[in-house]
């Protein structure tokens, strides 16, 4: 049976009012109640939490009296032996109630006029209720007050800790960074923690990388494969190492600086939402510390992270630990990783031996910092019995490859940008490219945020300016200059053709010819650049990979080769449009009949290749005839027949290429 209870206003509820409950926690609800009310609360959960976050906010408000109001404020002169007579009043009077204790804290914060203008004393049980009730929130309100602490945004914290590590970089001449760490390793189901010091030399200059396991007595090279198998806790060191390595790889993290912020921010800056959280702590030694406290908020798959939290010292902002809670077959693993040695260093301070194996070379142009790290990864071994290995290497599909293309698209970046989208033999998934601006930049790498947390997913996009900057940094010479060829030549073929029909329109037939010349090139290109968007839709899988495609897959890229053969039949109507008043008044506008239905993949790649064929010596025929050139050329196919059919033809052609239904 149900039980009722009756608020304030006479109205019965399933449900106890919250005056109710507060009395209830406060051991002043009369028994039968109170059996009513426990009898409900074992089968509410809504009541248990209400209940509950009741008896937190007076917990919060003994806290609050005991560590702030107690020490911090001192009671008028004449409230000493009214205090005393108070607290003897409650011993002689038995349980003080919770509305009385509440006026007590409060007492502590209002003189003694305000503390008697409260009407205290004869409150109906509904008014004593509702009082106690406001006075909670407003001492949980000063709780909060006293106890929050403002602190700096999880972007903040990485910024000015990327920009603190490089104003110290900066600051030395060759300068060398120098990290000692512990590693701690350990899963959920195995008690088993491995730990091992590894020790990393950074040569920020030469580009230079040297990683050493070391313990109390010698160092020896991470990827050394002297370790004899007796030596069992070097060996374990070294697939602790070997382990983690892959895990910052998986995760875009970089495993030459793993205790950095701009690692952190690599890895951070691949989810597409996360929630962040920054509080105070204090380090070992007593320093103020910052914890930024990172969770995915997309479900993670084995081998990501699944939590992170690294911590900065708050004066100078130097990372001092960072934890990764990994999802792995078998059960989640964590790695601690704590500063035991940090500095900054002159190349010339250093030890020779510490880069003797590595001499000074000028690295490649085009290779990216990543691909300058010497790679020192091993097999992983097990971490310990019944504790499966992380997943194999990252392998994209064809699915995903299909799916960056789309992505693409949304921003017209498959548009005759240089942007490139390849699965390297390895079978990582690299998009990479070269945009003009940053603001270009910025679009693309936010349309790609959908695939850029997933580990087989390389994602480079890099301005004209960065990669000028980075070739000069690299070679240690400037990049050759670009000269500016220009045509001294200003007559285009069809240029009688246009006075001729533009004089008879009237106004500056000069101005006009300019305008419509440049109108039919730039429609042609653009017609050109949706069919080269095409042709690398058709080239970029095998048919072997089109078979196995997904149906999802398949309709996306379906979907994209008819979007671009929609826009270039625009394209091609719009130039038929344009120039049949000009050289074909007589022609009508009908394009040619579009021919059957595309039946299957082969005979889609076979149009598109009959499409690209006849469309560039269509734009052949245009730039000649409205291009400017130095040798005063006054012949053009511009004015033929076969230039029309072959422009009726094309449009024709795209029309059946944009009514392809069949899945490849």
């Amino acid at each position: 049976m149900v039980n009722l209870f009756q608020n304030s206003s006479g109205e019965k509820s399933e449900h106890p009012p919250r005056e109710m409950l507060l009395l209830f926690v406060d051991g002043e609800l009369p028994a039968k109640e109170a059996a009513q009310l426990e009898t409900h609360l074992e089968a509410c959960w809504p009541c248990r939490v209400r209940t509950k976050k009741i008896q937190e906010a007076i917990a919060d408000i003994i806290e609050f009296d005991e560590q702030v109001l107690t020490p911090r404020i001192v009671p008028p002169q004449g409230w000493s032996k009214f205090d005393r007579q108070l607290s003897q009043l409650i011993a002689a009077t038995g349980k003080q109630s919770l509305t009385s204790r509440l006026f007590g804290s409060l007492g502590r914060f209002l003189p003694s006029s305000h503390l008697f203008a409260l009407p205290r004393p004869r409150l109906s049980p509904m008014l004593r209720n509702l009082t106690a009730v406001l006075v909670v929130i407003l001492i949980v309100a000063l709780v909060i007050r006293f106890k929050h602490e403002p602190t700096v945004s999880a972007s903040e914290l990485l910024k000015n800790a990327i920009e603190a590590q490089s104003r110290q970089v900066q600051a030395i001449d060759e300068a060398v960074t120098h990290q000692k760490l512990l590693i701690r390793r350990k899963a959920q189901v195995s008690a088993v923690e491995e730990s091992v010091n590894w020790e990393i030399w950074n040569d920020t200059k030469n580009s230079r990388v040297r990683q050493f396991l070391a313990d109390s007595n010698q160092a020896f090279p991470a990827a050394s494969n002297t370790i004899l198998a007796k030596d069992r806790s070097k060996e374990i060191g070294r697939d602790v190492i070997n382990e983690l390595t892959q895990v910052l790889q998986f995760n875009h993290m970089d495993p030459q600086r793993p205790l950095s912020a701009a690692s952190y921010q690599s890895w951070h800056n691949t989810l597409q939402r996360q929630r962040d959280e920054v509080t105070r702590s204090r380090l070992a030694d007593g320093a103020d510390a910052l914890i930024l406290r990172t969770i995915p908020a997309a479900p993670v798959n084995v081998g990501q992270i699944a939590e992170a939290l690294f911590t900065v010292r708050a004066k100078d902002w130097q990372p001092t630990q960072l934890r990764l809670n990994v999802v792995a077959q078998g059960g989640n693993r964590i790695y601690e990783l704590t500063e035991t040695i940090s500095e900054i260093v002159s190349l010339a301070q250093v030890n020779p031996a510490v880069f003797a194996d590595q001499p000074i070379v000028s690295p490649s142009p085009a290779a990216t910092p990543k691909e300058l790290v010497k790679k020192e990864t091993q097999p992983t071994r097990a971490l310990a019995p019944n504790v499966q290995p992380l997943i194999p290497a990252p392998v994209a599909t064809a699915e995903l490859e299909v799916e960056a293309l789309r992505l693409l698209n949304q921003v017209g970046a498959d548009l005759g940008e240089q942007i490139s989208v390849k699965r390297t033999a390895a079978g990582m998934l690299r998009v990479t490219g070269i945009v003009e601006t940053d603001q270009r930049k910025s679009e693309i790498t936010n349309v790609l945020l959908p695939i850029a947390s997933n580990p087989a997913v390389r994602i480079e996009i890099q301005t004209v300016a960065e990669a000028v900057a980075k070739q000069t940094t690299m070679s240690g010479t400037p990049s050759p200059s670009v000269r500016k060829v220009e045509i001294t030549g200003n007559v285009i073929a069809a240029e009688p053709e246009l006075r001729a029909y533009f004089e008879r329109e009237g106004g500056d037939a000069s101005e006009h010819i300019r305008r419509f010349a440049g109108r039919i090139v730039n429609r042609s290109g653009r017609a050109m650049n949706h069919l080269w968007a095409m042709k690398r839709l058709i080239d970029q899988f095998s048919p072997e990979e089109m078979q196995r495609f997904s149906p999802e897959a398949r309709d996306k890229w379906l979907s994209l080769v008819r979007s671009h053969a929609r826009a270039y039949r625009q394209e091609v109507t719009g130039l038929r449009q344009e120039l049949r008043p000009v050289f074909f008044p007589g022609a009508t506008q009908d394009g040619a009949s579009g021919g059957p239905e595309i039946s299957d993949a082969s005979e889609l790649a076979r149009a598109i290749e009959r499409l690209f064929e006849l469309s560039s010596s269509n734009d052949r025929v245009i730039r000649s005839a409205f291009t400017a050139s130095a040798g005063g050329a006054v012949t053009t196919a511009i004015k033929t027949t076969q230039f029309w059919q072959a422009l009726a033809g094309a449009e024709a052609l795209a029309e059946r290429i944009s009514r392809q239904n069949e899945r490849p």
